[in-house]
C-alpha cells in the first residue's frame, strides 16, 4: 500500500467517527442548542456535498472519493464547538451517556488535525507545483535554484492560496454566528487542506494534474 493511502486511512478512520459521534450525541439530547447545532452541520455538509465539492471538482479537475475528508476543510470548527459544549453539558437525568469523555475530547480535536491536513498540502504543493514551474523553462534548460524558489512563492504562499480559494466562490456565512472573516492565513490554510485531500485520494501526480488545472480555472476567472 502506498504512504498516503495509509495516511489517507487515518484521516478516513476519523472523519467516520465524527459522523458516527454526531449521531449519538444527537441522541443524547444534551442540551436543545446541541441538537439544533448537529442539524445545522448535518445541513450545512448537504450543501457542502451538493455545491462546493462539485465546484472544486470542477476547479481541480480530481474526482473527490471521500466527501466526509471536507469536515476538515469546512466544518472543524461548528465540530469543535459542538463537542465542547458537550463535555460542559452532562447527559439529563435518566438519559443514557453515549459518548465518554475521551470521546468527546477526541471530536475537539479535529481543529489541530485540519492543520495536519494543510500541512500536507502545503508539503505536496512544494513539489507538486514545479511541474508548472519548470515547464514554462523548455525541456532542454534547467532552471536556477532562485527561479524556482521565487516561481513557487508566487503561486504557493498564503496570499497565492487564498487568491485560488476566493476564484472557487465559496460564500456561504458560517454557521457560528459574529465569526470575524476569513483572513489570507485561513483561506490560504483550506486551498491546501484541499490538496491534503487530493494527495491522500490519489497521490502526487494528482497534485500536480489538479495545481495545474486550478491555474488555468482561475486565469479564467479573472
Amino acid at each position: 500500500m502506498k504512504f498516503h493511502a495509509v495516511m489517507a486511512r487515518s484521516f478516513l478512520g476519523k472523519a467516520n467517527r465524527i459522523e458516527q459521534n454526531l449521531a449519538l450525541l444527537r441522541k443524547e439530547g444534551r442540551t436543545q442548542k446541541s441538537t439544533e447545532d448537529i442539524s445545522n452541520i448535518e445541513k450545512r455538509f448537504e450543501r457542502i456535498k451538493e455545491f462546493y465539492i462539485p465546484r472544486i471538482k470542477t476547479a481541480t479537475g480530481h474526482e473527490f472519493l471521500n466527501p466526509y475528508l471536507f469536515y476538515f476543510v469546512f466544518l472543524y470548527k461548528e465540530i469543535t464547538m459542538v463537542f465542547n459544549e458537550a463535555q460542559t453539558n452532562p447527559v439529563k437525568k435518566g438519559g443514557i451517556p453515549l459518548l465518554s469523555p475521551d470521546d468527546l475530547r477526541e471530536m475537539t480535536e479535529i481543529s489541530k488535525e485540519r492543520m495536519t491536513l494543510a500541512y500536507i498540502g502545503d508539503a505536496v504543493l512544494e513539489i507538486g507545483v514545479m511541474a508548472s514551474i519548470w515547464s514554462s523553462q523548455g525541456p532542454q534548460k534547467i532552471p536556477l535554484n532562485e527561479f524556482l524558489h521565487n516561481e513557487r512563492n508566487k503561486l504557493v504562499e498564503n496570499e497565492p492560496l487564498s487568491r485560488f480559494w476566493d476564484s472557487l466562490e465559496l460564500n456561504d456565512p458560517p454557521i457560528i454566528p459574529n465569526l470575524p472573516p476569513e483572513n489570507c492565513e485561513t483561506k490560504g490554510s483550506s486551498m491546501e487542506a484541499v490538496f491534503g485531500i487530493i494527495f491522500l485520494e490519489s497521490g502526487l501526480d494528482a497534485v500536480e494534474t489538479a495545481f495545474r488545472n486550478l491555474k488555468t480555472y482561475y486565469e479564467k476567472t479573472k
